[in-house]
């Protein structure tokens, strides 16, 4: 009768560093979760500055979930028998596929944000600045026009002007023109110098944050990609996408040899031709090994009666 292995120490011991590694890349998602779900809010979809505080927050929190995701595989590579690992690290590497198109989005979504919101900041200031000279004008209207000191008083606060006390109100109508357009001439040249300081609408002035955002992106893009699975696929997602740009380079070569000599470099359609029939060599095997497992192994032949004597 065939006796059955006993788990050793070190079976129980590799099976707990796994389920506690795999809970923890579990407890990293769960934070970067929270994390961006908290960025979210006030939401504001279509607002350039939501925009750029999300993605800043995708961007600068993505370590947690590279790290989690990397455990989950190093959990199934410690105990490579444990379901539950298994279906976790699955499920999670699906994730990673759409995480990793998500952060090729953020390119573009970032840089047009950035531009948007540096074009909305120039057009406000720009916005405020004439708002503020239209004012003056009219008041400087107001002070012309005005036939008493309480007409010019009651104008004056109707277009929130200078307000003019009692004694103010006392003086002459020529001496309290010319005291309010003081006013309004001290009040015209600050806000010729707000003008003059307002930083001109520059988009190269965005371009290292923009390139900061493209390379941290296109990064994080290939961490995932590097962890991710599509479906039950035993590749990833990146060395998936590394086969079928050499497979386009193999073919390309390929018609450049047959369209005539001189068509591609010998040596390189030499390697990638030995690389493709490795390829389909592998994937052979295991369509095979799919379709045809292997059988099991003959259990120790018992002794027979006769020659035991019985």
């Amino acid at each position: 009768m065939a006796s059955s292995r006993k788990p050793s120490s070190l079976d129980w011991g590799s099976s707990s560093s796994a389920r506690g590694l795999s809970l923890a890349g579990l407890v990293l998602l769960a934070l970067y979760g929270s994390i961006v779900v908290g960025s979210l809010f006030p939401f504001q979809l279509l607002a350039p500055a939501w925009q750029l505080k999300v993605g800043s927050t995708l961007i600068n929190a993505a370590p947690f979930p590279l790290i989690g995701l990397g455990l989950l595989h190093l959990a199934v590579e410690l105990d490579s028998q444990d379901s539950l690992l298994i279906r976790r690290r699955r499920v999670c590497a699906q994730l990673a596929v759409a995480a990793a198109l998500g952060f090729l989005l953020l390119v573009p979504m970032l840089s047009v944000a950035a531009v948007a919101q540096q074009h909305q900041l120039a057009t406000g200031q720009f916005s405020g600045i004439r708002r503020a000279e239209t004012n003056l004008q009219a008041l400087r209207q107001v002070v012309l026009s005005s036939s008493s000191s309480q007409e010019l008083h009651d104008r004056l606060i109707s277009l929130n002007g200078p307000v003019l006390n009692e004694a103010d109100q006392a003086l002459p109508l020529p001496t309290l023109k010319a005291q309010v357009t003081g006013l309004l001439d001290q009040a015209a040249a600050q806000v010729a110098r707000q003008k003059q300081q307002l930083p001109p609408s520059n988009p190269w002035s965005l371009l290292p944050e923009l390139l900061r955002n493209a390379f941290a992106s296109l990064a994080l893009a290939i961490g995932f990609a590097g962890l991710a699975r599509r479906g039950r696929s035993k590749q990833s997602l990146l060395a998936e996408l590394q086969r079928g740009w050499k497979r386009l380079r193999y073919r390309k070569l390929s018609l450049r040899r047959a369209s005539g000599p001189g068509g591609g470099d010998p040596d390189d359609f030499r390697q990638l031709s030995e690389q493709t029939e490795a390829e389909q060599a592998d994937a052979g095997a295991r369509r095979i090994e799919a379709a045809w497992p292997s059988p099991a192994q003959p259990s120790p032949a018992q002794p027979s009666r006769e020659t035991t004597g019985e």
